[in-house]
This record gives C-alpha cells, sequence and structure tokens, in this order.
C-alpha cells in the first residue's frame, strides 16, 4: 500500500496502522469495483482513479467528513461511532457533483449544452422539420449532456474503538446505464454529422440513497455515427452508444429520439421516432430502428463547363491571320 498525495493534491489511503495511535480510528476500507458495463468497447470500464469516501451521520445524515482512497481501498480516518457511508468515484468529466454536505441531498447531473449549441440545434430543426407530424423540442425544456459512469458504494457502518485494524467492505457499482443506438442509414458517403435529441430522461440521481432517480425531465443530447452493424447482417447505420440516469420512474408521454443529420454539402433533415417501446422492458439495452431509415441527401451533380475545381476546356478553333513583315 502507498501512501502520500495524488496529482490533485487530497491524500490517498489515509493513515497507516503506525500512524493511527489506538484510539479506534485504524480502518480500512476494502473496495470491490464493478467495472462490467453493458455495450461499452471491451465490456468493462476503465479502472477509476481515485474513490472519495464519505461519512455521514446515521441520524441526522449530516456530512462528518472524507477521505479519498486508490480504486482497491485504503486506510481511512473516522471517530468511533455509527455512519452512513458513501463512495463513489472522484475522476469523472461530465458527471458533476453537488450538494454533498447531506446525504439524502448530494447529487449527480450534467450541465446543459452551451447556448450556441442549443441554438444552432434548434434553427437547424426549425428549418428542416417539415412534417406535420414532427414533434418540436419544449423551447423551455433543458437539454443536458450525457452522464460519466459514476461507481457507487453504499454502506450502514459502526466504527468502534479498538486497537487493531478494523476493516470495511464495500462494493461500488454504476448508477448510470448504457444503451447502443442504432439507425438504418442510407447514402452513408454523403453523411457530414449527426446530432441527436432524446426526450423523457431523468435529469440526475440523489445518489445517497438507492432509487434516487430525479423525477424532472430533461433532453439528452449526443452526436452519432455512421458505421456497419454486423449483428444486423452488415447493414450500414447512424449509431452511438449513449448513457443516461434512466427514464423517469413515473414517466407516461412519449420518448421522441430526433435527430439532425446534415450531408457534405451543408444541407439538414430532420428524422424523429417514437422509441417508448424500445427503451422500455430491455434489459439488453440494445436498440435498433430498420424503419424508417434515415436517408442522408445526395449534393446535387456539379453542373459541367468550368468551375474553378472543375476546369473544362472547349475544342480547338483554327484561324489564319496574315502577318505584314
Amino acid at each position: 500500500m502507498e501512501y502520500g498525495c495524488s496529482a490533485d493534491g487530497f491524500a490517498v489511503g489515509g493513515l497507516p496502522p503506525s500512524s493511527s495511535g489506538g484510539d479506534g480510528r485504524q480502518l480500512y476500507l476494502d473496495l470491490s469495483l464493478d467495472l462490467e458495463i453493458q455495450n461499452i468497447e471491451g465490456g468493462r470500464l476503465n479502472k477509476p482513479e481515485l474513490m472519495r469516501v464519505v461519512f455521514y451521520d446515521a441520524e441526522t445524515l449530516e456530512f462528518v467528513s472524507d477521505d479519498y482512497v486508490l480504486p482497491e481501498g485504503g486506510y481511512i480516518n473516522a471517530l468511533p461511532g455509527r455512519y452512513k457511508m458513501l463512495v463513489y468515484n472522484f475522476d469523472t468529466e461530465s458527471t458533476l457533483i453537488r450538494r454533498d454536505r447531506a446525504l439524502s441531498d448530494i447529487e449527480a447531473y450534467t450541465s446543459e449544452i452551451p447556448t450556441s449549441t442549443r441554438t444552432g440545434l434548434l434553427t437547424k430543426l426549425k428549418a428542416s422539420a417539415t412534417k406535420p407530424s414532427f414533434i418540436a423540442p419544449d423551447p423551455e425544456a433543458l437539454i443536458v449532456y450525457e452522464p460519466d459512469h459514476l461507481l457507487v458504494a453504499r454502506k450502514d457502518v459502526e466504527v468502534v474503538r479498538r486497537t487493531g485494524t478494523q476493516t470495511i467492505y464495500a462494493d461500488a457499482a454504476s448508477i448510470v446505464e448504457t444503451y447502443y443506438l442504432g439507425v438504418k442509414l442510407n447514402n452513408k458517403g454523403h453523411l457530414a454529422s449527426a446530432q441527436a435529441l432524446l426526450s423523457g430522461q431523468a435529469k440526475s440521481n440523489t445518489f445517497g440513497f438507492d432509487g434516487g432517480v430525479s423525477e424532472e425531465s430533461v433532453i439528452l443530447y449526443f452526436d452519432m455515427y455512421s458505421g456497419v452493424n454486423d449483428k444486423e447482417g452488415g447493414v450500414d447505420v447512424l449509431q452511438t452508444t449513449f448513457n443516461t440516469f434512466g427514464k423517469l420512474p413515473e414517466e407516461v408521454s412519449h420518448l421522441w429520439l430526433t435527430i439532425v443529420v446534415t450531408n457534405t454539402n451543408g444541407e439538414t433533415v430532420t428524422w424523429q421516432k417514437d422509441i417508448t417501446d424500445e427503451f422500455n422492458n430491455n434489459p439488453d439495452k440494445y436498440i435498433y430502428i430498420e424503419e424508417p431509415p434515415i436517408d442522408v441527401p445526395i449534393p446535387p451533380t456539379p453542373p459541367g463547363g468550368g468551375g474553378g475545381f472543375q476546369p473544362t476546356v472547349g475544342e480547338w478553333e483554327e484561324e489564319n491571320y496574315d502577318i505584314a513583315i
């Protein structure tokens, strides 16, 4: 076991037993991480760099102390008493944590997309969505980034006064789900970019207790890319994997998937489908949509006879002149 500080300056591993004395603060956290995740490359998350260990008072649920350990665990400090311990990885980029001073309030969430991105996206939707059945996103709805995986362990702990080392065992698993999404694609060679919006998703997770998925709806934003789906017989698809805190626990409205496709000529089209049925009762978290396919607009063929990039030369015509000498 190594002791010292991480690159961020946090103490890692706590105090070794020889430094703890005999007052009951000799605690070792033995931490097991479930890194097996469906639908990600390789099927496993990379091991996190750092885990935060937070102790809350068992009665008031108020913050008492915190520590930082390596993914396997380490020595931590807590005075004798009864606690609710919360452990989570401390290296996420898009998943943010707030209100950590009370166990019932600590929340994982993601930020809104920039105003410029939102404005550009909604402008494209308005310009290219011509079908009467198109359901435009609520202009007041939050559009947010997808979350990173957050590995969380919860444990009721009683720290006792003793001269030896007390070991606490805890298991951490992600509170974020990963889905595969693929839509049959035509004319993929003309695709420049594609952005997706998925409504009916949970805004956050108050993860101090199990089942803390928010009942407030947001629209999830993510990019999609062209590829080949071998599972469906090698068909061309617009695809991605996306992360979510989950659908709303009591969601009764439809979950709309809206995709804005831009071709190599800068032309945009909008594709939309209600995927409520595909999203529900889906233990494999695998969504493939064959109908209707996405048709990327084929750019018009440039007219012949000119242009700086496609010059042409007409046939030579012979002309004779007399020259005076």
